[in-house]
């Protein structure tokens, strides 16, 4: 069955989410035919004086628009990724009447060679981000313009957008869905529909989101990437709305604070997002744009008890540590349980390595809970997809302890493997200057294979040298700043070995500490008990 509601100008069909569009002959056929072109014809008349274009709200970058006109290619025209104009931005903050020619030829050539519908061109998430693109620039390139220029264009997005309320609810990514429904909100905005037209579409959106968000905000996925990424979509939405006389949507600000909030919690000391699930993509400067407009004023989020994370800070210290367990539906995901980063002084020092490798081996080695700083038990992953999410974390307590902070945190990661409990044990002293920790192993009775090693890891960013020193002490250096550290241990001897960091998608070579401890009596003991510190000097 399929239900269909107008809003405003566009209509957007309300097919059954199970119901898939088909990609048989037949439809690409009829849908490259003057009766579907006839079909996406608009409901109304496109009229340049009624198309109010919303002021971006975002920056450039004006390097790589200087480097688009040197090369006189945006990106490769056989790729979808050109028909998005995602471009467009860097080419206008290089400014001048050159970039603002080479945009409208861009622009005609596109109008030309893309009449009839295409696959991979008018795919729902393409047209989400062209329509936006190509609005929020709107301004710069085409004011100026003929009006034969904007008639044509504005008639092409009239179209597209009706195309966009058919197609939107065939991509079964919610997140996909979320950003073609910004590009018809975007579109319906400039168009000057009002709002009592844009509610179905409005209520569709919220019902939305709700699903892939958390009650703190977060994104379900736990990635900061992809949170990121829709929390600048639902900001671009609010914008375009805001700038037509549209402000009473109070979800939406409700749901942006939270989202920036979270965001504001993953940040590092380096203002990337800490190296949790593929964060630390992102550039600061872009991230400090959006969290700016988005977060709230004041304190950030300490703890986001649906999403997962704890972040602390004291003096010039911040440390942030995953404390939830996986998301079945999200197999990227890593096994970063009870994994943690330290932050000093706007430099990144504890972290964790990051999977930022388009190469699925390389990726799913980077998942692992060995490339964070947590423990291994005989090389296995302290949670896996067949575990039971948040239910693996059977206490979390963080609160007050004799001069700071005290994080303390026992998982099931092990339970099925060995019948073993990690408890984990992080202590961040007021002024930041000292971190203290354990990491121990509690044998339950329950089944399993008897263990034979357990692995802490610390990986160093690589600004920090490390040296060995007498009585296992390692002396630790950040680059750029005078203060040491001190790491000692009780339980293992430590040593250092190789280690990588992604910076960007820069791969870097760094260290790491190991601390390896035998496990082999554990039945006998009940427990084994790894203690460590990083002392400032």
């Amino acid at each position: 069955m399929v239900v269909k509601y107008r809003t405003g100008q566009f209509i957007v069909n309300l097919q059954s989410e199970n119901k898939k569009a088909s990609a048989s002959y037949l439809k690409k056929l009829y849908r490259r035919s003057s009766l579907f072109r006839w079909q996406l014809k608009p409901s109304f008349q496109v009229d340049i004086n009624r198309f109010i274009p919303p002021t971006d709200p975002w920056r450039g970058s004006a390097k790589i628009g200087g480097e688009i006109l040197h090369s006189g290619l945006p990106a490769n025209r056989n790729q979808p990724e050109y028909f998005s104009f995602d471009w467009l931005r860097d080419v206008r903050d290089f400014g001048g009447d050159a970039a603002r020619i080479f945009v409208r030829d861009e622009i005609s050539l596109w109008l030309s060679e893309n009449i009839n519908w295409d696959a991979k061109s008018w795919h729902p998430k393409i047209l989400g981000d062209r329509l936006c693109n190509l609005i929020f620039s709107y301004k710069w390139y085409a004011n100026s313009a003929s009006e034969t220029f904007q008639n044509r264009l504005l008639s092409k997005l009239a179209v597209e957008s009706q195309c966009l309320a058919l197609d939107w609810q065939t991509q079964s990514n919610i997140d996909d869905q979320i950003t073609a429904i910004r590009g018809l909100l975007v579109a319906q905005s400039s168009f000057n529909t009002k709002l009592s037209d844009m509610r179905p579409l409005l209520q569709i959106f919220e019902r939305k989101l709700l699903e892939i968000l958390n009650e703190d905000g977060g994104h379900v996925s736990r990635q900061p990437e992809t949170h990121f990424k829709i929390l600048t979509q639902l900001f671009e939405c609010r914008v375009a709305m805001a700038q037509v006389g549209i402000n009473d949507i109070q979800w939406l600000d409700l749901i942006l604070t939270k989202m920036g909030a979270i965001a504001k919690m993953w940040r590092s000391g380096s203002g990337n997002f800490a190296h949790f699930h593929g964060g630390g993509i992102t550039h600061a400067e872009r991230i400090d744009d959006v969290v700016k407009r988005c977060g709230p004023t004041g304190k950030v989020t300490r703890h986001a008890k649906q999403t997962g994370f704890l972040r602390l800070s004291s003096g010039r210290t911040t440390l942030i540590m995953d404390c939830a367990g996986p998301v079945k539906t999200i197999p990227e995901n890593s096994a970063s349980l009870a994994s943690f980063e330290v932050h000093f002084a706007g430099t990144p020092f504890i972290v964790n390595v990051g999977q930022l490798s388009e190469e699925k081996l390389i990726k799913s080695a980077f998942c692992q809970t060995a490339a964070h700083t947590s423990l291994t038990l005989d090389n296995l992953n302290n949670c896996s997809l067949r575990s039971d999410g948040y239910e693996l974390v059977r206490a979390l307590e963080i609160g007050p302890a004799t001069g700071g902070t005290l994080i303390h945190i026992a998982h099931d990661g092990y339970m099925n493997s060995h019948g073993i409990v990690h408890e984990r044990q992080v202590y961040l002293a007021t002024g930041g200057g000292n971190i203290r920790g354990s990491d121990t192993l509690r044998y339950t009775g329950g089944p399993g294979a008897i263990p034979k090693t357990c692995i802490t890891r610390f990986h160093l960013h690589p600004r920090v040298s490390a040296a060995m020193v007498s009585n296992g002490t390692i002396v630790l250096k950040v680059s750029s700043q005078k203060a040491g550290w001190l790491f000692k241990c009780k339980g293992a001897n430590p040593v250092l070995e190789p280690s990588v960091y992604f910076e960007g998608k820069r791969r870097l070579r760094s260290q790491q500490i190991i601390l390896r401890m035998h496990a082999q009596d554990i039945r006998h003991l009940s427990e084994k008990i790894l203690k460590w510190s990083f002392a400032k000097q």
